[in-house]
């Protein structure tokens, strides 16, 4: 909502003619509009990883075709996950739209348990481990639920004409448990043995508590695991699952020994668990208009600087998916034809991940600036101008205790430009902030922020900026 309140600003402003500007020097842009090197993932890529125990690996490659029949796109499903549990480098399946809107569903509860871990780095930072066992519990709930609609309880196939119950959503769900293995360096799931990796439940319930004891900068027992899916297995009901997990987990909490160090993974944690909520919701957003996909395919890839992944989005020929409401007043992003965007983590530098889109003949993601509003700015303040996506760069840190610091830079293209159609949008976002001590636990507070967003074409760059004290919160 932060950046929906600047994007009205900056567009009213626009209109009013308020937004100032300066001339940038010839070839200026061309220090800023810089697309980075992504190497051939098939040229001499390396073996795929071992699983978290030798003798069962995790797929390396993962393609999601879309299929309009439910009874073929349910057979491919039952094959995938035969095929997961025997450990394979590669794995195909299709989805059906019948199955898309079911696992939509399972993937907005699955997002929903990544915020409750989101938020419980701030109660872990605060020491409240009440707080921290009532997260940690409702992610777990969550967890149950997801694996409740998707697990087949049964390798057959539902007979011809039955309802998909969310099937989908379990090679899906393990794909995104593998890449989180991946950015942790293989820490979330190097204990489970190959028999408890095929089974959803288990790798769900692994990743949660793993990630809930890094957060806390506690090492659990070994015991936490087993204790936490008895009681998942033995309780029906949610609410009162929840209550017995937060009744386990405050125990379990207060008698877990302190790292023994501070833990490498603790920013990566915090980093994945920053984005990945985000990424679900764009993935059932595709999910919505899954009629109109080809399919997805999601590569792990290990680099010298680290573990990176690669999406192919393929779009019907023809068609258009177009994803209006990531953002309010944000532009229209629109994916036709066959895009590879590639996902590097510490890409240019430890705080930096770089996003880049490389079309595949003549496929593109484009920004579009549509409705009456950006009419309105294009005609008046600002020379915004549609056109494909090339790379989005984010890097975060702290210059000084209690500032924090976001910069967001999307390069893009002016599909009318035959000139020179480079064009950026740069947000740069700073944050002041202190601890507020209460009763039985602390909390951080914004006392200032400052945003600035540019725009920038070959000859001119645009700026806005605005601060925001917390009296104006």
């Amino acid at each position: 909502m932060r950046y929906a309140a600047i994007c009205v600003a900056a567009a009213l402003l626009a209109v009013a003619g308020c937004i100032p500007s300066q001339p940038l020097d010839e070839g200026e842009i061309g220090q800023y509009w810089l697309l980075t090197d992504v190497p051939d993932p098939n040229a001499g890529a390396p073996a795929p990883a071992p699983g978290p125990r030798e003798g069962f690996r995790v797929p390396r490659r993962w393609t999601i075709r879309q299929h309009a029949s439910t009874i073929w796109a349910t057979v491919s499903i039952v094959r995938a996950m035969d095929k997961i549990k025997a450990g394979t480098d590669e794995i195909a399946f299709s989805v059906s739209p019948s199955h898309a809107r079911a696992l939509a569903d399972a993937l907005a509860q699955a997002r929903e348990a990544l915020v409750d871990l989101k938020e419980m780095v701030d109660a872990a930072g605060g020491g409240d481990r009440n707080r921290w066992a009532g997260t940690l519990a409702d992610a777990l709930v969550k967890a149950e639920a997801v694996a409740r609609m998707v697990v087949m309880e049964s390798e057959a196939p539902p007979p011809e004409g039955a309802e998909p119950i969310g099937m989908a959503g379990e090679p899906v769900l393990q794909m995104i448990s593998a890449y989180l293995n991946e950015r942790a360096g293989g820490g979330l799931l190097e204990d489970l043995a190959p028999g408890q990796v095929r089974r959803l439940r288990d790798v769900l319930v692994q990743v949660i508590v793993k990630l809930g004891f890094e957060i806390a900068g506690k090492e659990p027992d070994a015991d936490v695991r087993e204790d936490v899916l008895r009681q998942m297995r033995e309780t029906g009901d949610l609410a009162a699952l929840r209550k017995a997990l937060r009744e386990l987990l405050t125990e379990r909490i207060d008698a877990a020994a302190v790292a023994r160090k501070p833990s490498s993974k603790r920013k990566t944690v915090q980093t994945v668990l920053s984005w990945a909520p985000r990424s679900l919701k764009l993935l059932e957003a595709f999910l919505a208009q899954w009629d109109k996909m080809d399919s997805i395919t999601v590569e792990l890839l290990r680099r010298e600087e680290g573990s990176a992944v690669a999406v192919t989005i393929a779009v019907k020929e023809g068609r258009e998916v177009r994803l209006a409401d990531v953002m309010v007043l944000m532009p229209t992003i629109v994916f036709r034809g066959t895009t590879r965007i590639s996902v590097l983590p510490d890409a240019a530098g430890a705080d930096e991940t770089v996003v880049t889109l490389n079309p595949v003949g003549s496929g593109a993601v484009e920004l579009r600036y549509e409705g009456l509003l950006y009419g309105l700015v294009k005609l008046l303040a600002l020379p915004l101008a549609d056109g494909p996506v090339r790379e989005v760069r984010v890097s975060s840190g702290q210059a000084a205790y209690g500032e924090k610091l976001l910069h967001v830079a999307v390069l893009t293209e002016a599909t009318g430009d035959k000139a020179d159609p480079r064009r950026m949008i740069v947000v740069q976002d700073r944050a002041l902030t202190r601890t507020a001590r209460e009763a039985f636990s602390l909390r951080t507070v914004t006392e200032k922020r400052e945003t600035v967003v540019s725009y920038l074409t070959p000859g001119r760059r645009y700026t806005y900026q605005r601060i925001k004290a917390e009296a104006d919160r």
